[in-house]
Order: C-alpha cells, then sequence, then structure tokens
C-alpha cells in the first residue's frame, strides 16, 4: 500500500503553494488500517506494528508544538512518502540496507537513485528510523503512531513524541542504575544517530534540487532538535549540534515586519525550537516600517517632542483637553509626597456625552490605594507641552480601570494561600489561616462596599506621569527621583500597550502571552522596566479582554521556596540603620541560606514531582525560556537589600544591566538614569539621585561608580566609550548594548584602607618593558613558572591620554577576567580570554596599582601566531586573588 497516494514524482519536489487555505473539521475516532510488519534481528520473532489513523481535516505534522491562539499560519504539513515501514534493524547500516552508499550523502549527492525512491528512503530513514534509533531501550516505539490521515491523505505525526520521550527517560534512569556502560552505550547511539541525521538535514538544507519538499527535510530538523531539547531538558547533557531553526525563525520574523530589535532578543532569550514556534505567532500591531530600526533599538518608539501629537481615541474627535492644576502638583512633590488623580463619574451632559469629574490629591498623606499606569508615550497617551490629555482618552482609561483595582482584590481574597510552597509549618498554618478567613469575608465585603462605591460614583485613583510629573525643572528631577516610592506603593501598577490591547489574554497559553509580552513595545523601553520592576504589588497587563499577569514564577524544586515580590523599602531603609547582632541574623534570614528549613511540601505532591521527573513538555520547555524576558524584573522581586551579599548585590547590578542594555530611551541619557534608579537600594543611596542627575551627563557614570560600595567586575570588560581622567579610565561611559561577561565584583575598601575599590583577579607583571616588546598592537608573554608564551593582543584603540607604546624599563601588568583555559572552551573558541592592559605599575605586599591602558584579547601562543621582531617579555605570574587597583 503506498502511503502517499495523492503524491506522484512530479509533487514530491513541489513547494508548499502561499495561498493554501483549509477548511478544519472535526477530528473523527482513530482508524485501524492494517498491519505491517516490521523485521528485526533475526533471532527475534517478526514484530508487528499496527498503523494507527487520525482522520482529520487537514493538520499539522508536528502537533507536539505548542499550539497558539494567534498564529501567522499553521505549523508545516508533512506528507507520508515512505512506500514501506523501517525494517527495524540497525539505524547506521539501514543506507546499505536500501542500496545507497553514505559517502554521495554526505557531500550533498542525491542523485543514486530516482527522486521518489530516494524521497522514500530518507524519510524512512531520517524520521521513522530515526524515532526507532533513538527512543528504543528495551523494546522499540510503535511507529503506527506516527503516520496520521487528514483530507489530503497519509501524513507524517509527531502527537505521541513527547509521551514516547518521557517513557525513554525512566527507562535510560533505570538502565544507568543497573549498568553504567550500557547506558552511557546507549546515550552514545543517541548521539551518533542525531549526529547523521544533523550532516544529512543541513546538506539536503543547502543543495539546490533537493528530492524532498522542504516541510519533510523541516520534519528532521524538528524532531532531531526536540530530542537535544529532552536531553538538555531532562538529563543535563549539552548541546554541540545546531539545527538552524533559529536562523529560518530570524527570517520567517523579518519576512513578517517584525522589528529587527525583537528579532535579535527572542534569538538572545529563545533556544532554536522555541523560537522556531514563535516565528508563527500572529503580532497585532500596526503596520509599521522597521527599515530604520536595528537589533540594538526600534526607532518607532522613540519620539521627538517637537513633533510629538498627543492622541484622541478615534480620528476626527475634538474633545477638549483636561488637566490638573500644576501649582498644586510641585507643592505635592516639594513636600515629598504623590500627587494623585481621582476621577469620577459625574453623569452626563446636554449632549449626551460623559463628564467626568478630575481632581488632584496627595496620594501620600490620604488612607486610599491607586492605580500606577505604565506606558509607552509612542501609544499616543503622552503630552511633552503641556500636563494634559484629552477628554477621550481620560474616559477611556476610567471605563477600563475603575472597576479593576477592586475585582482584583477580590479575586486575591478568593485565592489566598494557592500555588504558594511554605517554608515552615508555621507559615503554613498562617497562609491556610488567612486563606479561609478571606474567603469569609469576600462576599460580605462586597455587599457592603459595591454600596459605597455606586453612593461615590465610583472613584478611580491613578498616577500618570503625562498629568503627575513636570515638564521641566527641580521638581521634575524629584518626581523621576522618587520613581521607586511612587509605584512601590501603588494598589496596583497597569501596563497599557497597544499590541497587548489588541490581544485577548483569555484562552491564550502561558508561553504565548509570555512572548507577546516579552516583544512588546513595553517592554523595549528603559523607563518601562524600571516601572514594572518598582511595582511591589500587583503588576497586571491590560488586554482587549481585561487584565492578566506574568506566569507564575513557582519553583518546583522543594529546595526553592517561592519568593514574594515585595520590597518593602521602609522595611529595608530601617535594617540600614541597625547595628550589632540583630542585623546579621536578619541579613542571614533574608538572604536565605544560614537559616533556611525546607518547604512544607505535600508527600503527594512530592509523589507527583518525583513521577515528572523525567517527563519532557515542550510546552512547559517553551514557558522556563519565556521567562528570560523578565529576568531582570525577577531579580529586583527577589528581596535584595543593602547588606546582602556582595555576590547578590553584584547579581542584582548584572541583572539589571543586562536588562537595561536591550531597551531604548528617547533620549540616550535617559538609560543611565534609569539605570541608577533601579540600583539604589536604600533611602541614603536614593537622597545622592537628584545631585547625580543634576550633574552634566557624561560624568554621571563615573560619578555613580564612586557612590557604589560594589560593582560588577564585567564593566572592566566590556566595549565602549570611556574617560581619558587618570583613576577613571576603565570607566564606561555609559549603558552599552553589550552584555557584563564577567560574574565577579570589585570591593570597596573602608575609607581607612583608602577607599579604594579593589577587583581580585589573576594576571601577570611584567617588571620591564623592552622597547621592542610591542608589534602591531601585540606582544607575547612568557610566563616564568611554567614556561608557557601568551599572546596579548590589543583589542580597542587605549585612551587619548592614555598610550598602547610602554616606555623601556616601565613597568606593566595584564589582568585576566579568568585564567586562560579555566574556561572550558566553546565550539569554535581557541581559549582566548578578556583582559585589561595596565601601565606605570607599582606594587605593595597586599596591593598592585596601575593605570588603565586599554582591553586586550590573552591566548596561548602558537608558533604560527609569533611574529619576527617581538621580543617574549618574561612574566610573572599571579594566579590567585590579587588586588588590583586601577587608575
Amino acid at each position: 500500500m503506498r502511503g502517499y497516494d495523492k503524491y506522484d514524482k512530479d509533487v514530491i519536489a513541489t513547494p508548499r503553494p502561499k495561498n493554501l487555505r483549509l477548511k478544519h473539521r472535526t477530528a473523527t475516532k482513530p482508524t485501524i488500517i492494517e498491519r505491517w510488519p516490521v523485521f528485526q534481528e533475526q533471532d527475534r520473532p517478526p514484530l508487528s506494528i499496527r498503523l494507527t489513523v487520525r482522520k482529520s481535516s487537514i493538520a499539522v505534522t508536528m502537533d507536539h508544538l505548542p499550539n497558539f491562539k494567534y498564529k501567522s499560519e499553521p505549523y508545516p504539513r508533512v506528507p507520508l512518502l515512505s512506500s514501506q515501514p523501517y525494517d527495524g534493524l540497525d539505524f547506521d547500516g539501514y543506507q546499505t540496507r536500501r542500496g545507497f552508499l553514505l559517502t554521495p550523502l554526505y557531500n550533498r549527492d542525491f542523485s543514486q537513485k530516482p527522486r521518489e525512491e530516494t524521497a522514500d528512503f530518507l524519510q524512512t530513514w531520517l524520521f521513522y528510523g530515526a524515532i526507532h534509533e533513538l527512543l528504543t531501550v528495551d523494546e522499540p516505539p510503535d511507529l503506527g503512531l506516527f503516520i496520521e490521515m487528514d483530507d489530503y491523505g497519509f501524513r507524517a505525526s509527531t502527537r505521541h513524541i513527547e509521551r514516547l520521550i518521557s517513557a525513554w527517560a525512566v527507562k535510560i534512569e533505570a538502565l544507568a542504575k543497573k549498568s553504567v556502560e550500557e547506558c552511557r552505550a546507549q546515550l552514545t547511539r543517541v548521539g551518533v544517530a542525531l549526529n547523521t541525521i544533523n550532516k544529512i538535514y543541513h546538506n539536503l538544507l543547502i543543495v539546490p534540487d533537493s528530492p524532498l519538499p522542504w516541510e519533510v527535510t523541516l520534519s528532521f530538523g524538528v524532531l532531531g532538535c526536540t530530542m537535544d531539547h529532552a536531553l538538555k531538558d531532562i538529563f543535563n547533557l549539552g548541546r554541540g549540534r545546531t539545527w538552524g531553526l533559529d536562523s529560518l525563525a530570524a527570517t520567517r520574523m523579518a519576512a513578517a515586519g517584525w522589528c529587527p530589535r525583537d528579532v535579535a532578543v527572542a534569538q538572545e532569550f529563545l533556544s532554536e525550537l522555541p523560537m522556531f514556534c514563535a516565528s508563527f505567532m500572529e503580532r497585532r500591531t500596526v503596520p509599521f516600517d522597521h527599515w530604520n530600526c536595528s537589533s540594538a533599538t526600534c526607532l518607532l518608539n522613540n519620539i521627538d517632542e517637537k513633533t510629538y501629537v498627543t492622541q484622541h481615541r478615534t480620528q476626527g474627535c475634538r474633545c477638549h483637553m483636561v488637566g490638573v492644576d500644576q501649582s498644586e502638583v510641585h507643592r505635592i512633590i516639594e513636600k515629598g509626597g504623590i500627587p494623585v488623580i481621582w476621577i469620577t463619574s459625574s453623569g452626563v451632559d446636554a449632549y449626551g456625552s460623559p463628564m467626568l469629574d478630575v481632581k488632584l490629591k496627595n496620594g501620600g498623606l490620604v488612607m486610599n490605594s491607586y492605580i500606577a499606569i505604565s506606558h509607552v508615550w509612542s501609544d499616543g497617551l503622552g503630552n511633552p507641552h503641556a500636563n494634559t490629555l484629552p477628554l477621550c482618552q481620560l474616559q477611556s482609561l476610567y471605563d477600563r480601570l475603575v472597576d479593576m483595582s477592586w475585582n482584583e482584590t477580590l479575586h486575591a481574597l478568593n485565592t489566598t494561600g494557592q500555588d504558594i510552597e511554605y517554608n515552615g509549618q508555621t507559615e503554613k498554618k498562617i497562609i491556610e489561616g488567612l486563606g479561609k478567613a478571606f474567603k469569609f469575608m469576600a462576599p460580605g465585603l462586597k455587599r457592603v462596599v459595591d454600596p459605597i462605591r455606586e453612593y461615590r460614583k465610583k472613584p478611580l485613583a491613578i498616577w500618570l506621569d503625562t498629568f503627575c510629573v513636570p515638564l521641566g525643572g527641580q521638581n521634575r528631577k524629584l518626581a523621576i527621583a522618587n520613581m521607586a516610592k511612587i509605584y512601590s506603593t501603588a494598589h496596583m501598577t497597569i501596563v497599557l500597550d497597544s499590541e497587548l490591547q489588541a490581544l485577548e489574554a483569555k484562552g491564550c497559553l502561558d508561553e504565548e502571552l509570555a512572548i507577546h509580552i516579552g516583544l512588546s513595545g513595553w517592554q523595549r523601553r528603559a523607563w518601562t522596566f524600571q516601572e514594572g520592576a518598582l511595582s511591589t504589588q500587583w503588576l497586571r497587563f491590560l488586554f482587549r479582554d481585561g487584565p492578566a499577569q506574568l506566569p507564575l514564577w513557582k519553583k518546583e524544586n522543594p529546595d526553592q521556596s517561592i519568593a514574594l515580590g515585595y520590597t518593602m523599602p521602609g522595611f529595608v531603609d530601617g535594617i540600614e540603620r541597625m547595628q550589632g547582632k540583630g542585623l546579621n541574623l536578619i541579613t542571614k534570614r533574608l538572604d536565605g541560606t544560614p537559616h533556611y528549613s525546607r518547604p512544607d511540601v505535600p508527600k503527594s505532591r512530592l509523589e507527583e514531582m518525583e513521577r515528572n521527573k523525567f517527563t519532557f513538555a515542550l510546552q512547559s520547555y517553551t514557558l522556563e525560556e519565556t521567562k528570560k524576558f523578565f529576568i531582570g524584573m525577577k531579580l529586583m522581586w527577589s528581596g535584595t537589600h543593602i547588606h546582602s551579599h556582595p555576590d547578590v548585590l553584584a547579581a542584582r547590578i548584572i541583572g539589571i544591566w543586562e536588562t537595561m542594555r536591550l531597551r531604548a530611551t528617547s533620549k540616550e541619557s535617559d538609560k543611565f538614569i534609569c539605570f541608577a534608579i533601579m540600583c539604589a537600594l536604600s533611602g541614603s543611596q536614593r537622597q545622592h539621585l537628584p545631585a547625580l542627575f543634576s550633574e552634566d551627563e557624561h560624568v554621571r557614570m563615573r560619578s555613580w561608580v564612586q557612590l557604589q560600595s560594589i560593582v560588577p567586575s564585567g564593566l572592566l570588560f566590556i566595549p565602549g566609550q570611556r574617560y581619558d581622567e587618570p583613576g577613571f579610565r576603565w570607566i564606561p561611559k555609559g549603558v552599552y548594548r553589550e552584555p557584563l561577561i564577567d560574574d565577579e565584583y570589585a570591593e570597596r575598601e573602608s575609607e581607612a584602607e583608602g577607599g579604594a575599590l579593589l577587583f581580585s583577579k589573576p594576571g601577570w607583571i611584567v617588571d620591564e618593558a623592552p622597547v621592542r616588546c610591542l608589534q602591531d598592537g601585540m606582544f607575547v608573554v612568557s610566563d616564568s613558572a611554567t614556561s608557557l608564551r601568551y599572546t596579548v593582543e590589543q583589542v580597542d584603540a587605549p585612551s587619548k591620554s592614555s598610550s598602547f607604546a610602554l616606555l623601556q624599563g616601565e613597568a606593566m601588568a595584564v589582568i585576566l577576567m579568568c585564567r586562560v583555559g579555566e574556561r572550558p572552551p566553546e565550539e569554535g573558541d581557541n581559549i582566548k580570554e578578556m583582559g585589561a592592559l595596565l601601565r606605570s605599575v607599582s606594587q605593595t605586599p597586599s596591593r598592585i596599582r596601575g593605570d588603565f591602558v586599554c582591553r586586550v584579547r590573552v591566548g596561548l601562543c602558537i608558533e604560527s601566531e609569533g611574529q619576527s621582531g617581538t621580543v617574549p617579555v618574561p612574566g610573572r605570574t599571579i594566579y590567585g586573588s590579587q588586588k588590583w587597583i586601577l587608575g
């Protein structure tokens, strides 16, 4: 029986019709068509495979991929080209048994046999044979599960692949307990098979006249990549293979009109298969031309204050502008308060149009809750010319938000204690008791409060920068420096984004929501990051059908309980002023390391987690990866405080940098302002912000470093412009696009010791630099301890006041990010590390001081790299934690 009865030899290599639109019908019950014999080793009886065919409308082959609600198009449908089942013998010899030579296939020659026969062979071997080889431990999987039928005939399917991978993982674990050698041999077989599939798959992508339809070739890559993801997810086995799905996804995204910045961010946070799935998502955005955008920034979100126009809700609307008394706003800010806009409905006017009563109150003094609005000015809710908005925009905000805070409160009362793992019996009893009490209170509270809200005409209190941040002057700086207090004390922060408001959250998978939010215009801006991260109460994203929250950050590991998103700035400021043993006790409890107790997780939950330990689900895998979009906010919610361990403080700054570098501001100098606000942990640190922002924008980064007790060492090794002044030449002038690749830190010594930042790094010291040690921006250091030679190559130009040309007899040194050869080399890496060159070096028993010259790259010296006339410089190696002071 032919499995591709509706395809002839002319159709096999025909590209997919671009305008194919198929009507979907409800799937019917699977039907057993026939039995196909599968012959294995001759000493075993023949094994029959039952072909289960699911009769349905046109369906996709890649059934295990996440099924998004908003799709630009379905995943590709893969026709069944195999005319016979896989024979069940060794994978490596199948090509010989079918009369094919392996060498031509490796050399991109697919002309050994007619195209139809070649297509038949390739799918049987690289899809069905691959499944048989990869998932067979004691008995092979039922390959008939991977064939279904739709309106166009038979097709390949992966509907059951996740279940079979999970069952395979359990068997591998059992095999490892029985025999480590057998387990190693089994996994080696899997790796060899995946390498073979990968090689021929890439050849099929490259050849101009492939015998296979592109959908069939793509199915090999999706299958192989799925298996690689499973190996990493379940057994933490690294991947040396790439399947090109991320490049294909980037091409698809660009063709669909995605901003290059969104494509770059997706590539940075998502691995191959999740990114491939994301490329099939529909983006509900107004068609924009991203021609001038780059991978670093989306220019369409930037605004020009001179040409910016505040938008009305509908085209042609002529409603009047609404504002509040700005003198009162200034007075509230000067007294340290929070200006809050109170809006109530005052009925309709003579023409039937709704009327709003808008008042200004001090949100820091009155006992009320307010909603902080986080939005992108390019969506039209800003106003650079006056602190006003059109009435229609204000009416829309009122209609959509007036009941939101109250509804979320009732929802919280009814769900208190859900999805929380407890750190101990006491906490568990407290939370469970509160949950029962709140659920009991909720109906009565609703009956009492609803009439009051109606009587008061449902007041809505909001904080919106368009109204509440002055357009200029010292009070504007005070308002900006007060953002932490504004967003942390708000009852709720609601995110307004035009793309999200065009979507309905109901029915979307968690990972789909996370990708939409992670690539939204709100996620591109630096100001909105601080607004979201500082929102320590409820953070909600407004969709067309109402508010939605980020996917839960629940941790499945019982040794890591969930951290509540409350930073409690007032409590932290109080801790800062405490002294003695009580301080150490509290900080250790907050850090959670010495006094940690295992969460009290129910036995049934532990048993469920043990059962699911080897369960693989691409949907869950994708969800975990999408959380990387928000890792900066998660770090901000982790409860870090000024007395946390330096490792924790450095990780927090690195997390803020990593988030800020992917976001943009209309004014480049504003990015540093956001960065500094986010890094301020205590009241004393926040007090320095107004003075810091009053300085010239070109010296702010230098001043910020001087205020810090901890800075990431990675600042020393990133590219970008640096200061020319002595003592600051190593400091970058701003927050750049490049990542901080070093996760260590420099710590400031006490004032009694000089108050300098100390870097603890390995390196070399050269007491006297010969004149001819330099040539073409490179010199060679000979390690006096090991006699190994290392090349030191100039990476970027030295500062204006320094030079790569050293004076005869001048002492110099090289600081290494880490010891050469200490890091495991990545694919294609020749083990070179970043470093920093110092001159005018002086040394004491505990310190080495030198002037920063430039960044360098250090690697083991190969003879071919040596250059005539380059004299090796003898260097004294320092492998330990030497203390360096930079000038």
